[in-house]
């Protein structure tokens, strides 16, 4: 669903006057303060993007934990919510599917305690439940300051790549390459943002790095230089482009953004959709001052989690971004 699609159909939800309620709508959980914490909520759930049920599962219940981690949370129970044709699949893939997310859950020492299923065609996700860590700070897309640095946790590209694969254009090396990209846990990530006192973060997924990023500049009131040249993805991610894996989320996000924008380069065409490229399960987007870099940068190194500078928050202009330079 495009975003302004989404915002017009939430416009007529009240507002709630509960005082301990600290995030909802517009973030990326539900954060309500009880018995001196802070519970977090969020829930999310995907049709298959690859053939391998178990992989496929461990990629839906990895992707819905990051918005916990996206939070500076730590996530504790699960419940699945599963649509499965039941009369034209085997039960097998279901049984993979499902053990390919408690596998991951565990993994992330997370327990599903139940769930609910449809019959209908395949999907697959979790509500998640979580709290902040004693003394935590929930991070929010509303606390980047002029002068913050930002920084990815994993490279883009991976819808690309999941459009070449339902399009059977994707090699086993490019499948193998973006299910790791897909099942490694913003876990680390998350631990190492806590630990360098990041200002805002939000995870990089359905609306790609251009919508995620004007959801911070809007809600922060900022604006963002973005450095094209730093920006990582994924190896082939330009050749299977030029193959023809665009994915109709590349051109919603493309129409729903591309206004917020303003190139000081001529970018190709394909370089411009990787910007607008949707993620499942992609990485964290950290905000830190200028001071915590080093620090934000080795606590990444430490957790061996991948780190790209690729810009930084400036005081708001008429444009929610700038982009300098070319991706190549």
């Amino acid at each position: 669903m495009r975003s302004s699609d989404l915002a017009q159909v939430l416009r007529n939800i009240p507002a709630t006057n509960d005082q301990k309620i600290k995030a909802g709508i517009g973030e990326d959980v539900f954060a309500y303060d009880h018995n001196n914490g802070t519970i977090l909520q969020t829930v999310d759930m995907i049709t298959p993007i690859v053939d391998d049920p178990y992989q496929f599962g461990a990629i839906a219940v990895a992707n819905a934990l990051s918005d916990i981690y996206a939070k500076g949370g730590i996530p504790k129970y699960a419940l699945n919510i599963i649509e499965f044709p039941v009369s034209s699949l085997p039960l097998s893939y279901l049984e993979e599917m499902i053990k390919g997310g408690t596998d991951k859950a565990l993994e992330a020492g997370v327990a599903i305690v139940g769930g609910h299923t449809i019959d209908d065609s395949p999907k697959y996700g979790v509500s998640v439940t979580g709290f902040l860590p004693e003394n935590g700070k929930f991070i929010s897309k509303s606390g980047a300051k002029p002068g913050d640095r930002i920084f990815l946790t994993k490279p883009l590209g991976i819808g690309i790549y999941t459009t070449a694969i339902d399009e059977k254009l994707a090699t086993e090396e490019q499948v193998t390459e973006v299910v790791s990209q897909m099942t490694t846990l913003n876990r680390n990530a998350s631990e190492a943002m806590i630990a360098a006192d990041a200002t805002a973060c939000t995870d990089v997924t359905g609306f790609g790095l251009i919508g995620h990023l004007s959801e911070v500049a809007e809600k922060s009131g900022v604006s963002i230089e973005l450095f094209n040249e730093t920006i990582p993805f994924l190896q082939d991610a330009f050749q299977l482009l030029e193959q023809g894996a665009v994915s109709e989320g590349i051109l919603k996000n493309h129409y729903s953004f591309h206004k917020n924008v303003s190139h000081t380069a001529k970018l190709t065409r394909d370089e411009e959709y990787l910007l607008y490229d949707p993620q499942t399960s992609g990485g964290l987007l950290i905000f830190v001052p200028q001071a915590k870099t080093d620090s934000l940068i080795r606590e990444l190194n430490q957790r061996n989690v991948p780190v790209y500078p690729i810009g930084m928050a400036i005081e708001k202009k008429d444009v929610a971004i700038e982009t300098k330079n070319k991706l190549r």
